[in-house]
């Protein structure tokens, strides 16, 4: 067994995050026989435009596995007041846009029109994950974000 350099036993002398106590698997040997601390992955949040639309991604870690959430703010649905019309097309696209693999169009608060995408993996999402499912709910999408513009 190689001896330590400086840098892990400093690493080592760290406490991670959340890893009290010191559990048998909290430190872990390499391939090469280095030693150091197993911390697990932390959460992320991306932000990202498409469309002209602020996108948000966000992965949470559940043991194993990984939760990945993608939404954006598509806009707003008009007061009946303001274009009577408008809304009344925009809504009955809504209740027409149902049954997506991998997005959903929720109405919040009666106004507020939320893109959403959740996706829960079974290991830990790795960056290619979280881009192949960008990719999914953007290419879902984008026919209906188009279709719903000219209302918003």
């Amino acid at each position: 067994m190689s001896v330590p350099d400086l840098k892990t036993i400093q690493s080592l002398a760290e406490v991670p995050d959340g890893a009290l106590p010191i559990t048998p698997g909290s430190i872990v040997m390499t391939p090469e026989g280095v030693l150091g601390i197993a911390k697990p992955p932390k959460p992320c949040k991306l932000n990202f435009m498409a469309d002209g639309l602020p996108f948000n991604v966000a992965v949470r870690h559940e043991g194993e596995g990984s939760v990945c959430q993608i939404w954006a703010d598509v806009g707003h649905v008009p007061y009946t007041a303001q274009a009577p019309e408008r809304r009344r097309t925009l809504l009955a696209l809504l209740r027409g846009i149902e049954g997506l693999k991998n997005v959903k169009f929720i109405v919040q608060e009666g106004q507020k029109i939320i893109l959403f995408s959740e996706t829960t993996f079974e290991h830990h999402a790795a960056p290619e994950d979280l881009f192949h499912q960008t990719v999914l709910v953007l290419q879902e999408a984008r026919p209906f974000l188009r279709l719903l513009g000219p209302y918003l």
